[in-house]
């Protein structure tokens, strides 16, 4: 009976500590929008666009409480962008699903220009590492996932791109990303 008690205790403080990791950048981010940051990643998929500046966001196809939003709203700034000619919006599904194709339709759905990924296994691995995506299947769904929704700004340096600036306030700060990649295409 104590054991049993026991596990039920347990399980109840894990679900509580994967809900406040889920919904903590919500409400404490407020004053902590960007952090800046100088790091090269060398990671084929980020590297295969002609492009000098990229945003990439981590989410999963048809993911309505965190993706959908903040896909709509970063479609929303690329429409109106001066910039759209030299930045790439790139959405990295972590749930691999079964279409490969569904992350590309899920991206180009808020825009034509946005590029949705598909990550096998280990690059799934290799690339939640590099950035620090937190994810794990839902403990309410389990069809849904609970991640993080940083955005993160890369600049293309010959051979490797460096991960510049990570925005973690929502609603993202889009006066500051224009800033920020303004600065970045000057440099």
């Amino acid at each position: 009976m104590k054991k049993s008690y026991l596990a039920a205790v347990i399980i109840f403080f894990l679900i509580l500590i994967s809900i406040f990791i889920t919904i903590a950048p919500t409400f404490f981010t407020k004053g902590v929008s960007r952090v800046s940051l100088h790091q090269n990643i060398d990671l084929s998929l980020i590297l295969d666009t002609p492009k000098e500046i990229e945003l990439v966001f981590f989410g999963y196809a048809g993911c309505t409480d965190i993706c959908t939003p903040r896909l709509h709203n970063i479609a929303e700034w690329y429409q109106q962008s001066i910039y759209k000619d030299e930045v790439q919006v790139r959405f990295l599904d972590i749930s691999r699903p079964y279409d490969t194709f569904l992350p590309q339709l899920f991206a180009a759905s808020f825009n034509k220009e946005f590029i949705g990924v598909y990550l096998k296994e280990d690059f799934l691995r290799e690339y939640t590492k590099e950035f620090s995506v937190y994810f794990a299947r839902s403990f309410r769904d389990k069809y849904e996932f609970d991640h993080t929704a940083n955005l993160y700004l890369l600049k293309r340096s010959k051979n490797f791109k460096e991960l510049r600036y990570i925005y973690s306030a929502y609603p993202y700060d889009f006066k500051q990303i224009t800033a920020d990649i303004e600065e970045l295409i000057h440099e």
